[in-house]
């Protein structure tokens, strides 16, 4: 049995390196120091900017905007103020070598409108919006040329016969079945899938009824749970992964736009 830890995002890089495979992840500029580790929600360290240039440098990580401070861009009320939040991050990500962030702008909190589009479109490839598909190039490379996500959810287990499938979970979410996440994983000819995960945990932690708990200990999918939606298993995640198709190209978003023609302006 794995002793209960919550893992870092070096330990979930390494776990796709050794599959042969590498990530891609969401950057909130302001959240991100040069060295320190800020601490958010009370309960989450945001890599610094150094973890993130070593992750790059070592594993091939690269990096997408997820805004300059997080803000709901459906709130702006000029383009002056919704460049700021986007357009304005890349810069900062060239600077200190993260030159693909581009590809994608990640809506904060899946928050957009046309103006928020009309604005975004012009310095990225792609914008990020949740959806439960794989993604079509015929949709994609429409404006506003947005990429279905898949936002991977844990919470309450799947065993109709345990406590955990009636615990009480924020939004009343249930642990995604590594399966569903395999088959966005299974793209065929000019298809785009793409996964997101949060936290990844392992072992068991707290007691059901915490605000910060989990089991994951169990070999069946079925018997996992976790307290909070954003966090998962990583024995759920790495079947998840291994469920993949092996011969789909492993691709971040600069990938896909210049493979399929996508010029942000």
């Amino acid at each position: 049995m794995s002793s209960p830890a919550a893992r870092t995002l070096e330990q979930n890089v390494q776990d796709l390196a050794a599959r042969g495979l590498q990530a891609q992840g969401g950057v909130v500029v302001d959240r991100t120091h040069p060295t320190a580790r800020e601490c958010t929600e009370g309960q989450m360290l945001q890599p610094s900017w150094a973890d993130l240039t070593r992750l790059r440098v070592n594993n091939g990580f690269t990096v997408v905007s997820q805004g300059m401070t997080y803000a709901d861009m459906t709130k702006m009320t000029t383009d002056a103020q919704r460049y700021n939040e986007s357009g304005a991050t890349l810069p900062i990500f060239n600077s200190r070598g993260h030159t693909r962030a581009w590809g994608m702008f990640n809506y904060p909190n899946n928050k957009m409108d046309a103006a928020a589009n009309r604005v975004v479109t012009k310095y990225f490839a792609f914008g990020r919006k949740y959806g439960t598909e794989i993604n079509n190039r015929a949709a994609v490379m429409t404006y506003p040329y947005l990429v279905k996500t898949i936002s991977v959810m844990g919470g309450r287990c799947n065993n109709v016969n345990l406590a955990c499938y009636t615990m009480s979970v924020k939004n009343n979410k249930q642990m995604a079945p590594p399966e569903r996440l395999s088959r966005i994983l299974r793209p065929g000819a000019d298809q785009w899938g793409v996964v997101q995960f949060y936290r990844i945990v392992e072992g068991s932690y707290g007691r059901m009824g915490a605000s910060v708990a989990w089991d994951c200990t169990s070999s069946d999918w079925r018997n996992r749970w976790t307290s909070q939606p954003e966090i998962y298993c990583r024995n759920s995640f790495l079947e998840a992964i291994d469920g993949r198709s092996k011969t789909a190209v492993n691709a971040d978003a600069v990938d896909v736009a210049k493979a399929w023609g996508r010029t942000p302006g």
